[in-house]
């Protein structure tokens, strides 16, 4: 994805069938902190809609939230595994810069690849992995590839 809104909308999506799939494999940790990230970008929306940078406060707020959510559903240390994807996603989600949000997008996502993979999640995993090729895609395309035609010119 090129800009932010279908980046954003596309981890909406994301978030959105991973939680329903971590439902069904009783993965609860992950499940909490996809619908955590769908509420955050929500919020972020509104701030972004009135041209406002989120406030410190709430990404503290946001982080801290990810954190006890993690330890009210933590099993096992795989579990570790979703607080980081959710303070990664919180960092992600307020970059103003494509460019950014795609590379810390590429870490968390190879982070929930890693949990799909441990909870049988194989739908998610799959459904990772073209995230992942699609990021490294845009990565080459958007950053590496356009940067390097811009300075040749």
């Amino acid at each position: 994805m090129k800009s932010k809104k279908q980046i954003i909308f596309m981890f909406i999506l994301a978030n959105l069938f991973s939680a329903i799939n971590f439902i069904l494999l009783q993965s609860y940790s992950g499940a909490v902190i996809c619908f955590f990230a769908i509420l955050q970008t929500f919020i972020n929306k509104i701030f972004e809609k009135k041209q406002q940078q989120v406030p410190k406060i709430i990404i503290v707020i946001y982080i801290m939230i990810s954190i006890i959510l993690g330890i009210i559903t933590f099993n096992n240390m795989i579990d570790m595994l979703p607080i980081i994807c959710s303070i990664l996603y919180t960092i992600t989600i307020i970059q103003n810069k494509e460019k950014n949000i795609r590379r810390i997008s590429l870490v968390n996502i190879i982070l929930w690849i890693i949990y799909d993979i441990v909870y049988q999640a194989y739908t998610a995993a799959i459904s990772d992995s073209l995230m992942t090729i699609s990021t490294i895609v845009g990565i080459y395309r958007f950053d590496y590839k356009l940067n390097k035609n811009e300075s040749a010119k």
